[in-house]
């Protein structure tokens, strides 16, 4: 079963987590083409100096060796209001 979601930094510096969309063990995350700025991926500590930066259009895929929550991943940008994408699989 395939899920799918977004995340919305809506204040540039502050983090925001993923919503809870299900578990999968494959997942793509990809920053929005006509963000502004870099985004950046990772934990619930992620920030512009702590996590895995995304350029406007850029994508990363993740297979894990066992399901977990999208909740799981938060994101941060430098820019207000630029987004994440994501979408995965159990």
């Amino acid at each position: 079963m395939a899920i799918s979601g977004t995340i919305k930094v809506t204040t540039a510096g502050t983090s925001v987590q993923a919503a809870s969309k299900g578990n999968a063990r494959s997942l793509v995350f990809k920053a929005r083409n006509d963000n502004t700025g870099t985004c950046y991926l990772g934990g619930s500590d992620v920030s512009a100096t702590d996590g895995m930066s995304l350029v406007p259009g850029e994508s990363i895929q993740l297979e894990l060796k066992e399901a977990i929550s999208t909740s799981q991943f938060w994101a941060d940008a430098a820019n207000n209001n630029d987004q994440i994408d994501f979408i995965g699989n159990e």
